[in-house]
């Protein structure tokens, strides 16, 4: 009998602490990387821009994403076209971005400004990065044009 209540006492204790184990916690996950941290990196695809119905195709078009704090990037669109209707670079900043099941959305902002050429122009910007493509559209008002640029592109990270 002795021998039974032992056993019983035995089984009472491993059940005890069996019921006390974790399997593990949820705060050794890797840290998360902030929005814009994750879609920092240079991107190269196609651009098409239009005018009024005309569109114009730019190949190996490269576009640069800086973060500039953990939820705001900017972002370097490239110059494209020919003389005498050759845009310049410009910088697009303070950018949001949000994060979302793995889509990162940049949130859609104008911004005003002028080059140093003396232009000026009005850009409306909005895009995301979803599996490492970014895809950007965007409206460009520039200097005395009439009628906006309106350009998309999807690009994929530039290989180093």
């Amino acid at each position: 009998m002795k021998t039974i209540k032992t056993i019983f006492a035995t089984m009472v204790a491993v059940a005890s602490m069996l019921s006390f184990t974790s399997c593990g916690s949820d705060d050794n996950d890797a840290p998360k990387v902030p929005a814009a941290k994750s879609i920092e990196g240079t991107y190269k695809g196609d651009m098409s821009c239009g005018v009024m119905g005309e569109a114009s195709d730019y190949e190996d078009m490269t576009f640069t994403v800086t973060a500039t704090s953990d939820a705001n990037v900017s972002i370097t669109l490239p110059a494209f076209g020919e003389a005498p209707m050759a845009l310049p670079s410009i910088t697009a900043e303070g950018l949001e971005v949000t994060e979302a099941d793995g889509v990162y959305t940049i949130k859609q902002k104008e911004i005003k400004g002028t080059l140093s050429n003396g232009k000026e122009y009005t850009l409306i910007i909005a895009g995301s990065c979803q599996n490492s493509a970014l895809t950007l559209n965007y409206n460009l008002q520039y200097g005395k044009m009439p009628m906006p640029m309106i350009c998309s592109v999807t690009a994929a990270p530039k290989v180093k």
